[in-house]
C-alpha cells in the first residue's frame, strides 16, 4: 500500500477508489454514514462498537441486517484486522483507544468521516465546502451561513455536525456549497480536509474531559485552518483573544490565506463591524452594509457575532450581501438555543438549554439588563475542573436569582458570590416552578445550564423540551405566581 505523510505527520491513504476494506470505528450517525458510502463504492466495511447489535440505532442495525457490514467487532478486540487500507473514526470514539493505537504504529490512516467525505468530493470535482467551529454558536452559525446563501440562490448542504453528517450528503448534484459544522472531535482527525472558508467563532474552556488542557482542545479546533491554501478565506472573531492566536502561526490559517475579522466592540481592516445599529463590511478598497440589528430576529448578543461570522463566509464564496437582511429576517433560530419559550404573565422564558458549558451561558447572559434574569444553571460538569468563576461574576450582575440543578450545583453554588441569591432546586421541575414565582413582569427566566445534561436527561434537547413543556404547562394552568 502507498503510503503519504501529510505535515502533520499523519499518514494519508491511496485514493479512496483503491480501497477495498475499512474498518468503521462507531456506529453511530457518523459511522453509518461512512458505511453507506464505503459500501456504495464496494468497499468491504467492518465495523467496531462498544454496543452489542441490538443495542445498537435502528439505521446501523439495517446496516448488518443487508450486509453492508460484513462484520461487526466488539470494542475490547484490540487486533487490527489484516489488509485494511484505513480506520474511520466517529467524533466520540477517543483517538487513543488501543485498535487506533496499533493502526497508527502499522502505518494504516486514521481518518475522520469529515475527512472520508471530503476526499470522495474531491475526486468528483473541486468541491466549495465552508467550515464553522468554535466553542460556542456553530450550529446556528452554520444554519444562518446556509440560509445567507440559500437567499443569494446557491443550492446549499448544511451538513456536519450539526445532524446530518458530510459523508451522506456527499453524492447528488454538481456545484452545491456544503456548509459543514465542525467539531474538535472531528477536526482531530482531519488531513486533507480544506474547507473554501471558515470560520473560528471562539475559544473558551470545553470538553476537558477529553483533552489535557484548554491549548490541546484549541489545537484541535485550529486544524480547520491547516489544509486552506491562497484564495481560501479565514473568518475569525476579533473580539476572542484565544480565536485570534490560534487562528495564525503554524496551527492556524498558513500566511497565503486572507483572514477577516468580525467585531462587536471595535472596527476592524478587512471583516465586519458593529457600527451603532449597523454592521459593515470593509476590505482593502471598499466598505458597504451588510445588515442592520433590526434585520436579527435572534435575541442576545452573541447572536449578532454569529450572523456577522455568517455573513463573511456567505460573501467569501461570492453570495451577493443584498439578501441578506430579508434571509435574517426570516430565520427564527434553531431549538434550545437562545428560544423564546413562551411569555406568562408578562414574563419571558427563554430555551438554551445548548448551553452546556460556562462561557456559553456568559455569552447568552450578555443581552440582558442588569438584575433581570432568573437564572438555570447545573447539571453534569464537562470536567472536574470546570471554571465557572467567570460565570458567577457575571451572574452577579445580570440575574435577580440562580437556581441550581443536578450533580454540579454544589461545585457552581460553591463559586456564586454572596450577592447573589441561590437556590438548590435539584431538579429542572422544581427551579421553573421557582423561578416562576419569584419572577415578576419584564423579567425573563433563562435555562442557560453551563453543564451537560447526562445526569438527569438523554442530552441536551431532552432537557430543553421538558422545560418548553413546564413553560406551556405554566400558561396553561394560568399560574402567574408572583408575577403581579
Amino acid at each position: 500500500m502507498t503510503l503519504e505523510v501529510s505535515r502533520d505527520g499523519m499518514t494519508a491513504a491511496t485514493p479512496v477508489s483503491s480501497w477495498r476494506s475499512v474498518l468503521v470505528y462507531g456506529l453511530g450517525l457518523s459511522g453509518v454514514a461512512a458505511s453507506r458510502a464505503l459500501s456504495d463504492r464496494d468497499v468491504r466495511v467492518m465495523a467496531v462498537d462498544g454496543r452489542p447489535a441490538p443495542d445498537l440505532g435502528a439505521a446501523a442495525r439495517e446496516l448488518l441486517r443487508t450486509g453492508r457490514v460484513d462484520r461487526l467487532l466488539a470494542e475490547e478486540e484490540i487486533r487490527l484486522p489484516a489488509g485494511l487500507d484505513a480506520i474511520v473514526l466517529s467524533p466520540g470514539v477517543p483517538p487513543d483507544r488501543p485498535l487506533l493505537r496499533a493502526a497508527r504504529s502499522a502505518g494504516v490512516p486514521v481518518l475522520a468521516e469529515v475527512e472520508l467525505a471530503w476526499r470522495l468530493l474531491e475526486a468528483k470535482a473541486s468541491p466549495t465546502v465552508v467550515g464553522v467551529t468554535g466553542s460556542n454558536g456553530k450550529s446556528t452559525t452554520t444554519a444562518l451561513t446556509g440560509a445567507l446563501l440559500e437567499a443569494a440562490g446557491y443550492p446549499v448542504e448544511v451538513c456536519g455536525n450539526i445532524g446530518t453528517p458530510l459523508c451522506a450528503r456527499v453524492d447528488g448534484p454538481p456545484d452545491r456549497v456544503f456548509v459543514v459544522e465542525l467539531s474538535s472531535f472531528q477536526l482531530e482527525a482531519v488531513d486533507r480536509f480544506r474547507p473554501r472558508a471558515a470560520a473560528l467563532l471562539n475559544i473558551s474552556p470545553d470538553h476537558l474531559d477529553r483533552y489535557a488542557n484548554v491549548a490541546e482542545y484549541a489545537a484541535a479546533k485550529a486544524r480547520i485552518f491547516g489544509r486552506q491554501a491562497a484564495g481560501d478565506v479565514a473568518v475569525v472573531n476579533a473580539d476572542d483573544s484565544e480565536a485570534r492566536r490560534w487562528s495564525g502561526g503554524r496551527r492556524g490559517a498558513p500566511p497565503a490565506v486572507r483572514r477577516r475579522f468580525f467585531s462587536r466592540l471595535r472596527r476592524v481592516e478587512d471583516g465586519c463591524y458593529l457600527d451603532r445599529d449597523r454592521v459593515i463590511e470593509v476590505g482593502p478598497e471598499f466598505r458597504r452594509e451588510l445588515f442592520r440589528l433590526g434585520d436579527l430576529r435572534l435575541d442576545g448578543l452573541h447572536n449578532v457575532e454569529n450572523a456577522m461570522a455568517a455573513a463573511l463566509l456567505a460573501t467569501a464564496v461570492g453570495a451577493d450581501p443584498s439578501g441578506f437582511a430579508p434571509a435574517l429576517r426570516g430565520f427564527d433560530g434553531l431549538p434550545h438555543r437562545m428560544r423564546l419559550a413562551g411569555t406568562v404573565g408578562g414574563v419571558r422564558y427563554y430555551n438554551d438549554s445548548k448551553a452546556t458549558n460556562p462561557a456559553a451561558a456568559v455569552r447568552a447572559l450578555a443581552g440582558f439588563g442588569d438584575g433581570s434574569v432568573h437564572l438555570i444553571l447545573g447539571g453534569r460538569a464537562k470536567d472536574e475542573g470546570a471554571a465557572f468563576s467567570e460565570l458567577a461574576s457575571v451572574a452577579a450582575v445580570k440575574a435577580a436569582a440562580v437556581y441550581l440543578i443536578g450533580e454540579a450545583a454544589p461545585a457552581i453554588a460553591s463559586v456564586l458570590t454572596d450577592a447573589t441569591e441561590r437556590r438548590l432546586c435539584g431538579t429542572l421541575e422544581r427551579a421553573v416552578q421557582a423561578a416562576s414565582t419569584a419572577s415578576s413582569e419584564g423579567q425573563a427566566v433563562l435555562l442557560s445550564p453551563a453543564c451537560a445534561s447526562f445526569d438527569q436527561f438523554e442530552d441536551f434537547a431532552d432537557r430543553g423540551c421538558r422545560f418548553e413543556e413546564q413553560v406551556r404547562a405554566l400558561a396553561a394552568a394560568g399560574r402567574e405566581g408572583g408575577h403581579g
